[in-house]
């Protein structure tokens, strides 16, 4: 749900440099662009657009493509709902991502969240995914697919006016199956199970386990910092650990804009920078 996170993620982050008495939906205006590459050849591009239905109902709709060193290239489309109140939103996203014959996965979420006082918000949120590879193995025609549904609890604290801390976890329950023919052995190096992996193209993939915990220090009116710890366990076995640095700048006119590095390490111990930017334009 990569690409509709986008947009949330930046409204959030914007709120905290620029917060004004509004409609709950208000700040669901918005158009988005991130962009990430990292030094293994994965990369990312996504847009979306929030539009606020009357004063506590928003849409939002996605597109975005891929690519892996793996030589995959998925195309991405997304949509989405939601509703607020003074203290609380819930929402509801679908996506799916495709290349050709070869990958198709579609991604269901709900997110509820609560805020029982200023400076507190919590949440649950529930994932559902379905997907399908296919490829070679052994110089065989192959087939891997992975079905399981997830349910996750996260939190923000506002510690001072200008320092903010979250957390979130999600477990997911996954079945994975893979098939060959004329004794293939079993497919390796194939988003779906996680072989290769960045934080990039973390969303790709099927993880059993999720672990986030960051921090944002608004420095002034127009510039918050924020800093983010990943750890995912992975399908099959293995890690993917990341850590990522953001600057959120207040541009003018409506623009917000988000630089940022990182670096995650895979579960073969290979490691690998990356580099991501956002724009946004709310309205």
């Amino acid at each position: 749900m990569k690409t509709l996170a986008v947009v949330l993620m930046l409204s959030l982050l914007a709120g905290l440099v620029q917060a004004e008495e509004a409609a709950p939906n208000a700040d669901k205006r918005a158009l988005a662009l991130a962009v990430q590459r990292d030094g293994q050849g994965h990369q990312s591009v996504a847009a979306a657009i929030g539009l606020p239905v009357g004063r506590q109902a928003w849409l939002q709709a996605g597109l975005g493509r891929s690519r892996s060193g793996d030589g995959l290239e998925p195309r991405q489309a997304a949509l989405g709902a939601g509703v607020a109140g003074k203290a609380w939103q819930a929402s509801v996203h679908a996506s799916q991502r495709r290349d050709g014959r070869r990958l198709r996965q579609t991604d269901l979420a709900a997110v509820a969240d609560w805020r029982p006082s200023e400076s507190v918000t919590v949440g649950v949120n529930m994932v559902r995914r379905q997907g399908r590879l296919r490829g070679t193995a052994a110089g065989a025609p192959a087939e891997q697919r992975a079905r399981g549904h997830g349910f996750g609890l996260h939190a923000a604290v506002a510690v001072t006016p200008r320092l903010s801390v979250y957390g979130a976890t999600l477990r997911n329950r996954y079945t994975t199956t893979s098939t060959t023919r004329a004794g293939g052995g079993p497919l390796a190096g194939l988003p779906l199970l996680g072989e290769r992996i960045s934080a990039v193209n973390r969303d790709e993939v099927a993880l059993d386990r999720s672990h986030q915990l960051g921090a944002t220090h608004r420095v002034g009116e127009s510039l918050a910092l924020n800093l983010e710890l990943m750890q995912d366990r992975l399908n099959g076995g293995g890690s993917l650990r990341s850590v990522q640095m953001k600057a959120t700048i207040a541009a003018g006119a409506g623009w917000t804009v988000t630089p940022g590095i990182g670096r995650s390490r895979g579960p073969q111990g290979e490691g690998s920078n990356y580099g991501l930017l956002g724009a946004s334009y709310a309205w």
